[in-house]
Formats: structure tokens, sequence, C-alpha cells
């Protein structure tokens, strides 16, 4: 996770943008889930039990997707 990782400034840049994430349970079965809002996305997962082992958010902004690896969602998990 880089140590500049802004859980708040994150969120005011991307909140509005939508948002996949994409997760793996049970090893080889992955899911892929889009919502709306990044804070949907987040709340999502935080309503997750047990949360998975493998989550890359992806965020579509400026044309393109902007992964989030799972230090960054777990941050952004606890901070929002």
């Amino acid at each position: 996770m880089s140590e500049n990782f802004s859980a708040r400034e994150t969120l005011a840049i991307y909140g509005e943008c939508a948002t996949t994430i994409t997760f793996v349970r049970n090893g080889s079965f992955t899911e892929e889930k889009t919502f709306p809002t990044m804070q949907d996305a987040i709340d999502y997962l935080k309503a997750i039990d047990p949360t998975p082992r493998g989550i890359v958010l992806h965020i579509r902004a400026h044309g393109r997707d902007i992964p989030f690896d799972r230090d960054n969602v777990a941050k952004l998990m606890r901070e929002l």
C-alpha cells in the first residue's frame, strides 16, 4: 500500500464514479459486481462476511479503469 494513499482524497476524486469489484471466493470462483458509485461498492464490501481473500476495485474514470489492490481496498473500508 502506498504510504501516500488517502481514502478520503480518493473518495473526493472518484466517489461518484462507477465501480466494479472483482473478488475470488474459495480459491477459484471469481465474481464481479458493478455499482453506480465507489461508496456503494465499499458499503457492499463492508457487508460481506467473511471478506473474500482476493479483491480488486476497478473505478471507471476518464475513460479507463483505475485498479485498487487489496491493501488499498482495506484502507478504504477502514476509513470510509
